[in-house]
């Protein structure tokens, strides 16, 4: 051989050496940590480390096609793990053989710089029990690792032809108030309900309301809102009550409440839904309205209410709004959402704050003004979505206790985004949040027993 050929064989030579070497990715080092929700494997290399894993009821096995390594034993204090070794698999392979008490979830994924195969093993036990309650209604139980922390949750999709319509309740019974949503809706033969308003202790509920074209509940804040007409369904943002009263003279004047306490300088309207009497003391001005006139004037307080009738009640300043009125006087009541599509629903039912609009997150917590005690933290969770098919989905997930984490805002939008919503919207959580079928309550509330909440949507057969 001369000179020339063997420059270019020992060219050749290197050449190979030099691809070879490039793809090859040793495992330098092996290291594991335990936390709460799983045990951590970290293989150091010089390279990126090419990996394929599988799974049994025993263990995973991740086979390291281009990785060598030295064989070695692991040792890992958790009881999930029974052991692991990691060992040749020929000349320049490897793998890691993770021995398993129980069945476990796994997420596997590299980093850089420096190079790293990371393997996780989750001691969460995922479960996902789906079944049919009814033609076109399905409920699903999960037991899911998410952040790497334990949840569990409910869910039932009701698919867009199912012979079922979500309407908004009063869990009080016929009235505004407070009261179990597991009673209310079995009541009503309703055949699932979720709590959805929030509300504070005397039943107030915070947001707006409406159902079969009359409000129930107002609010002048712009929130997120559940709406729909028939199988009509949607979710708004920007959503707030307009209520406007005219009086003689050529008066106007804005509303600044319904069906919940006169407060000072107060002027709040009462309707069939709040009771039978408004409850009102004696230090304020009420009238009662039917078929657009007065029929009643009274400073007693505590006016009746009859169906087909409303009162408007002042205090303070407000009341001289309401002082020269005489029975026979005209007056007139212009209600309106703020949302003109979402004002031609015949149900509309706030929440807060908007989680997804159109397959995007988009977590409206500081426009909606939402309190920082909803806004922060990782607590039980209730959310209404929809899917791109127009499948209605209800959703709560627990929380506050040691099976379940429960979820920040943020997370909760993932979820759902994960689940296949669309669109999404929070409604009240904590200890409100509830999910029954037939009265039965699915989910453990934060409270220890079913907290006494406002108002709840359900699932009536449609008519």
């Amino acid at each position: 051989m001369n000179l020339k050929n063997i420059f270019s064989t020992l060219i050749l030579s290197v050449c190979v050496f030099s691809s070879t070497a490039a793809f090859a990715a040793p495992v330098t080092n092996i290291r594991t940590s335990v936390n709460p929700s799983k045990v951590r494997f970290v293989l150091d290399s010089t390279a990126p480390i090419q990996f394929k894993a599988t799974k049994n009821s025993l263990g995973i096995v991740v086979d390291l096609p281009d990785s060598s390594a030295k064989q070695k034993q692991i040792t890992v204090n958790d009881k999930v793990i029974k052991g692991a070794v990691l060992e040749a698999n020929g000349r320049k392979a490897s793998k890691l053989v993770i021995n398993t008490a129980k069945n476990c979830e796994y997420k596997i994924f590299s980093l850089k710089n420096p190079h790293r195969l990371v393997i996780d093993v989750y001691r969460i036990t995922i479960i996902k029990k789906k079944e049919s309650i009814a033609s076109g209604v399905d409920y699903t139980f999960m037991q899911d690792e998410f952040k790497g922390r334990q949840i569990q949750a409910h869910l039932l999709e009701i698919s867009k032809d199912a012979p079922y319509d979500l309407v908004p309740f009063s869990c009080a019974g016929s009235y505004n108030g407070r009261g179990s949503l597991a009673k209310a809706s079995l009541s009503r033969n309703m055949l699932a309900a979720i709590n959805s308003s929030y509300f504070d202790n005397d039943g107030w509920v915070i947001g707006s309301t409406k159902y079969n074209d009359m409000f129930i509940s107002m609010d002048t804040t712009p929130r997120s809102t559940y709406a729909a007409h028939g199988k009509n369904r949607f979710i708004y943002k920007d959503v707030a009550y307009q209520g406007v009263v005219s009086l003689p003279g050529n008066k106007f004047a804005e509303l600044k409440g319904m069906n919940r306490l006169r407060i000072v300088d107060d002027f709040v309207l009462y309707n069939e839904h709040f009771n039978t009497s408004t409850k009102t003391n004696q230090w304020g001005v009420e009238a009662k309205i039917k078929n657009g006139k007065v029929v009643a004037v009274s400073t007693k307080g505590n006016m009746t209410i009859e169906p087909g009738t409303y009162v408007l009640s002042a205090h303070g300043t407000s009341k001289p709004l309401l002082a020269g009125l005489k029975v026979g006087d005209k007056v007139g009541l212009n209600e309106s959402l703020t949302n003109q599509r979402a004002n031609q629903m015949k149900i509309a039912v706030s929440g807060g704050p908007l989680l997804l609009e159109n397959g995007s997150i988009n977590v409206r917590t500081a426009e909606e003004k939402i309190a920082r005690d909803i806004a922060l933290g990782r607590s039980p969770r209730t959310a209404l979505g929809l899917k791109r098919d127009g499948t209605l989905m209800l959703f709560v997930v627990d929380g506050r206790n040691e099976n379940s984490a429960g979820m920040t805002l943020n997370e909760l939008a993932e979820y759902m985004l994960k689940l296949g919503a669309y669109d999404a919207l929070n409604f009240d959580g904590g200890g409100s949040s509830e999910m029954c079928i037939k009265g039965k309550v699915l989910n453990h509330p934060s409270d220890g027993k079913e907290r006494r909440v406002s108002m709840g949507l359900g699932l009536v057969r449609s008519k």
